[in-house]
C-alpha cells in the first residue's frame, strides 16, 4: 500500500490557508505497472510533475500542503467518483456520462496524457470501486475536514487548489494546438467558487511579479473547485494552472534551467498569498 498523501505541516493544525496538489504524485507501484503496458514515461505525461515541490514552501508560511502521492493515471482526484468509464469498467456501476469521461479522462483514466491507452484489458467494477474506497474517498475525507477546520477556527477557509499546464494546448479532444500564451490562469468557476475580492488580490500578487495572467478560459476549474468552492459558506477554493514551460523540460519531463529561479519567485509569491484573506479586512474607527 503506498501512502495515499503527504502534509507538510503537523498538529496542532493552525494553518492560515490549504495549498492541494492532487496532480503530481509519482509513486508508480508494481501491482499497477504490471497492469499496464506502458511505460513510465507514457503514465508521466499526465502528471502536474513537480507542482509539490514548488509549494512545498508553504509550510515556512503557516500554510499547508496536501499532496497526493498516487499518479494521476492511477487516480484523478480532480474528478467526480462517479466520472467511470464504461469503456473501460466491466460490470453493474453507475457512472455520469461527461465529456471528460467519454474522452477517457475519468476517474480511472483509460488515456494517459499523451493519448495511450493505459490498459489492455478492462478493470472490473468491482476493483474500480475497491480502488476508489481505498485512495479517492480518504483523501476527499482528509481534504474537506481541513475545510472545515479552518473554517470554525477562522471563520473561512481558503483553498488554493494547484496545477501545471502544458504550453501548447490540446481542447475540445481534437488535434490541432494552439500556443498557450498565459503563466497563470486562475480559476474560480466563472466568479462562483470563491470571492470576487480574493481572486483579484491573487491575480495582483502574480502580476506584481510579473507573470501574465487570465481568468477561466480555458480552465475556469475541475471537479475540485466545483465540489468545495462555497463562498456563501465561507469556503473559497482557487485553480492556480501554471504554465510548464516556466520551469520543466515537457519533453523530457525533467526541470529545466530556469526551475531555481522559478521555484525562488513562486515563494514570495506563496508568502504574500498566505496572508490574504477572502474578503477586505474592516479598518476600526479610531
Amino acid at each position: 500500500m503506498i501512502k495515499i498523501y503527504d502534509t507538510n505541516f503537523r498538529p496542532p493544525y493552525k494553518f492560515k490557508a490549504i495549498f492541494n496538489s492532487p496532480h503530481s504524485g509519482c509513486i508508480y507501484t508494481k501491482e499497477f505497472l504490471d497492469s499496464t503496458n506502458l511505460e513510465i514515461y507514457d503514465l508521466r505525461t499526465s502528471e502536474d510533475s513537480f507542482i509539490g515541490e514548488l509549494f512545498y514552501s508553504t509550510k515556512f508560511f503557516d500554510c499547508l500542503l496536501m499532496e497526493a502521492k498516487f499518479p494521476r493515471t492511477f487516480i484523478d482526484l480532480n474528478r467526480s467518483h462517479l466520472e467511470l468509464d464504461p469503456r473501460l469498467i466491466s460490470g453493474d456501476f453507475r457512472f455520469d456520462k461527461t465529456a471528460r469521461n467519454m474522452a477517457g479522462m475519468g476517474v480511472i483514466p483509460r488515456i494517459s496524457g499523451n493519448g495511450k491507452e493505459i490498459y489492455s484489458k478492462p478493470i472490473f467494477a468491482k476493483d474500480a470501486i475497491k480502488r476508489l474506497e481505498n485512495f479517492y474517498f480518504p483523501y476527499h475525507s482528509y481534504l474537506y475536514n481541513l475545510l472545515l477546520e479552518s473554517k470554525q477556527r477562522l471563520g473561512y477557509a481558503v483553498l488554493f487548489d494547484c496545477h501545471s499546464m502544458p504550453s501548447k494546448l490540446n481542447l475540445e479532444f481534437s488535434n490541432s494546438k494552439y500556443s498557450n500564451d498565459p503563466d497563470i490562469i486562475l480559476g474560480d468557476l466563472n466568479g462562483t467558487s470563491c470571492s470576487s475580492f480574493l481572486v483579484s488580490e491573487v491575480k495582483a500578487i502574480f502580476e506584481k511579479h510579473n507573470f501574465f495572467v487570465t481568468k477561466n478560459h480555458p480552465f475556469s476549474g475541475g471537479y475540485i473547485t466545483k465540489q468545495y468552492g462555497n463562498p456563501s459558506d465561507a469556503i473559497h477554493v482557487i485553480q492556480i494552472e501554471i504554465n510548464k514551460k516556466l520551469y520543466m523540460d515537457e519533453n523530457s519531463i525533467k526541470k529545466n534551467k530556469n526551475f531555481e529561479k522559478f521555484r525562488i519567485k513562486l515563494t514570495s509569491i506563496i508568502e504574500e498569498l498566505s496572508n490574504l484573506y477572502p474578503f477586505r479586512k474592516k479598518i476600526a474607527a479610531e
